[in-house]
């Protein structure tokens, strides 16, 4: 049986159950209920339908045990959480309860070729000497994106010479928005503010150590917040 034929709900039961077994090395419905926060009822309900598909076998009273292809189907499971969970602590930053939530949510609708293909970034990323530059700016950047609305954001423009801010929106009023970006003027982008020009309306600022040139009145699209 393919892991597509048991819905989402079931997958986080047969990953929990596994979890559990391995932690302790026995699975009861007490401990599931435990793990995944749902009443005794629900959990019965989702064991009878795993023991309907050939995943489990359950009896009551008794502990869950995975069947081989049960066993089998867990571990691709686990694997996808594993490595998404990597991908959202280690490469996005994200604390590690959010990594675990957000992995969990993602887990159940990501194919295998996309998730070959993360796991194949995430190890160049973190072990290719020539991505060295890539992890500190990922490890300064990352955590200071925050989508916090209430924090006060100022335009490009207004921000003080010599300090550094974080990109978080480019209005779409902004003419060109393809030529800043592949200047590094996106979301996410720490950059600092050098100064005006002595005279007309440039702006100098540094993007991934590049000074660069911006006309004042295409700053004012940019909004950033101040970096820490």
């Amino acid at each position: 049986m393919s892991k597509n034929d048991i819905s989402s709900s079931l997958e986080d039961y047969l990953e929990a159950i596994a979890e559990i077994i391995e932690r302790n090395g026995h699975a009861h419905t007490k401990d599931i209920a435990d793990r995944l926060g749902v009443k005794m009822p629900s959990v019965t309900n989702a064991l009878q339908a795993l023991s309907a598909r050939g995943l489990i076998h359950y009896q009551s009273h008794s502990p869950v045990e995975l069947t081989t292809e049960g066993a089998q189907t867990a571990a691709v499971i686990r694997h996808r959480h594993t490595a998404l969970k990597k991908f959202f602590s280690e490469i996005l930053k994200l604390e590690n309860k959010e990594a675990d939530t957000t992995a969990c949510k993602i887990e159940h609708v990501i194919g295998e070729t996309v998730l070959s293909r993360f796991v194949a970034l995430i190890d160049a990323i973190s072990d290719r000497e020539d991505c060295a530059p890539l992890r500190e700016y990922l490890a300064s950047t990352m955590p200071k994106i925050c989508p916090d609305e209430t924090e006060e954001l100022i335009s490009l423009d207004q921000l003080p010479k010599d300090k550094s801010a974080v990109v978080v929106k480019v209005a779409e009023g902004l003419r060109g928005l393809k030529k800043f970006a592949d200047l590094g003027l996106v979301p996410g982008t720490l950059l600092q503010f050098e100064g005006r020009a002595p005279f007309g309306d440039l702006l100098r600022i540094k993007v991934m150590g590049s000074s660069l040139s911006l006309r004042a009145g295409d700053a004012q699209y940019i909004w950033v917040k101040l970096a820490d």
